[in-house]
């Protein structure tokens, strides 16, 4: 079926979207989230910056869908968190090296104008662009441009609304299993909205400096490495630094909250198979582990780093700066 075709009929989907749970940032979530929106650290030669790009609500429901409610709550408290307020920032790394400037993912992106279904209007208001300029960065500076997967907080900024790229000189990577699927007939059943952002910042992309990756691992620049790891989507990667002796794991959507790295077997409604994500999560705490290094989690409270560690026979997360 033609995207545009499948968006025309399922529109009254858009209305029951858990990703719809909160569309506009909201800094009073909780005291502390709106005091910072860059965090900057480095790795060896790195020069490293995380950025906020907008925060979201997320709801326990769709985060723990495996999981009694009371579990779920009695877990929560210790973060200070509630099955119906679960914050989450939206962010976007800058790796920099010289004149090398890479940026991993892209926000939700910034519309003039609302996105409007069934009479309510939907407004997505992302300030990656606006915090990049504050932060001395020019768009066009940037020289590779890496998504991890095509869901719309991670995508949403690479076209502006009138339809040219916010990275008009960098090449775009990314991992020609998430290609494929999107394009295919396997991608049907997914959602509505996520369609609706991948035709407007995905697409396009057959004219532009697009570079698809493959197999398990896949160099992106010297000391950025690709690291495949399916399940929440196909083709989701992560993102290994390397340098002087130092490192460190952008593990994109691998896990929504703490407790998916405290509870391997805790499944969310944003993976597509459970199964694979969770071997890539092991994965992924495996090798951070064994090579000691720290982590970047997108959807984990400003700025997301800290470290996995042992703990009995599982994990725990211990947010740290670097």
């Amino acid at each position: 079926m033609e995207r545009r075709e499948f968006l025309r009929k399922n529109g009254e989907l858009f209305l029951s979207l858990p990703f719809l749970a909160a569309t506009r940032p909201d800094f009073s979530l909780r005291p502390g989230l709106a005091e910072y929106e860059s965090y900057a650290f480095t790795i060896g030669k790195f020069k490293c910056r995380v950025f906020k790009d907008q925060m979201f609500k997320y709801l326990g429901k769709d985060y723990f869908i495996n999981v009694p409610d009371e579990e779920v709550s009695r877990a929560l408290e210790r973060y200070q968190q509630k099955p119906d307020n679960i914050p989450s920032p939206f962010v976007s790394m800058l790796i920099e090296n010289g004149s090398d400037k890479i940026l991993i993912d892209t926000g939700i992106g910034y519309s003039r104008e609302p996105i409007t279904f069934r009479g309510k209007s939907y407004q997505f208001q992302g300030r990656l662009l606006e915090i990049l300029a504050r932060e001395g960065v020019r768009p066009e500076e940037i020289t590779t441009l890496v998504l991890t997967h095509f869901h719309p907080d991670h995508i949403g900024g690479v076209y502006s609304d009138a339809g040219t790229p916010n990275f008009p000189k960098a090449r775009v990577v990314l991992h020609e299993a998430e290609w494929d699927f999107w394009r295919s007939d396997r991608s049907a059943g997914q959602s509505p909205m996520f369609y609706l952002f991948i035709r407007n910042n995905i697409e396009p992309l057959n004219k532009g400096n697009l570079e698809l990756l493959r197999g398990q691992e896949a160099e992106i620049s010297p000391g950025v490495t690709a690291i495949r790891i399916p399940g929440h989507t196909p083709g989701q990667i992560a993102v290994r630094l390397a340098s002087e002796g130092k490192g460190l794991i952008y593990i994109s959507d691998a896990f929504l909250h703490p407790l998916h790295i405290e509870h391997l077997d805790w499944q969310t409604n944003y993976d597509l198979d459970h199964a694979e994500a969770r071997k890539s999560r092991s994965r992924l705490l495996s090798l951070a582990a064994e090579a000691g290094l720290p982590i970047q989690a997108f959807h984990f409270e400003f700025p997301g780093i800290g470290r996995a560690e042992k703990a009995g026979n599982g994990w725990k997360w211990a947010s740290a700066k670097i």
